[in-house]
């Protein structure tokens, strides 16, 4: 089967380009991202009505915002479609179809620390066709009384239009 490979980045701050490599090992998958751009990785609506946005941060902080990492889509395969998540020292903290999202925890339940953490996924949409991809989330920690960035732009899935993209403002209260 031709694999299809879509990766549309809008690069966001940075221009460099998120690095990828393929494991073979089927039983305990190796990280496939080792590096990270500020990039969002999406394909936006086409005639197809396809698309995929991947925030680029988000806040496990129980405030009902932002809480959960998934991937905004339409005419996806959900339970065909892979998400895998590392930490930085390569140890996987989730994998899950479409039809889940991670929370913030590892495989064993423990919340992770705030940072970047390294997503690959296997996208399969409707018509059968496979995009492999790869990029980075950022766990995002709140401090006092608004959610911390380091001055650096993210992109939430409060602010997703699925014609526009990320076209609306997050409902996070952030700070520099």
């Amino acid at each position: 089967m031709n694999r299809l490979i879509i990766v549309i980045i809008a690069i966001i701050i940075l221009g460099s380009a998120v690095t990828c490599s393929k494991s073979n090992n089927s039983t305990k998958p190796t990280p496939l991202c080792t590096t990270c751009s500020v990039a969002v990785v999406a394909h936006k609506t086409d005639s197809t009505g396809f698309y995929y946005f991947l925030p680029t941060a988000f806040t496990p902080n129980g405030d009902g915002i932002n809480d959960v990492y998934r991937v905004i889509y339409d005419s996806l395969d959900a339970g065909a479609s892979i998400l895998t998540i590392w930490n930085a020292s390569s140890q996987g903290v989730y994998a899950g179809d479409l039809t889940q999202s991670w929370n913030g925890t590892d495989l064993n339940g423990n919340k992770c620390a705030a940072g970047k953490y390294y997503v690959s996924m296997k996208l399969v949409t409707l018509k059968g066709q496979t995009i492999a991809a790869c990029t980075c989330v950022t766990i995002l920690q709140f401090k006092g009384s608004c959610i911390y960035t380091g001055g650096i732009t993210y992109y939430f899935g409060d602010e997703v239009d699925p014609v526009n993209g990320f076209a609306y403002p997050t409902n996070e209260n952030l700070c520099p």
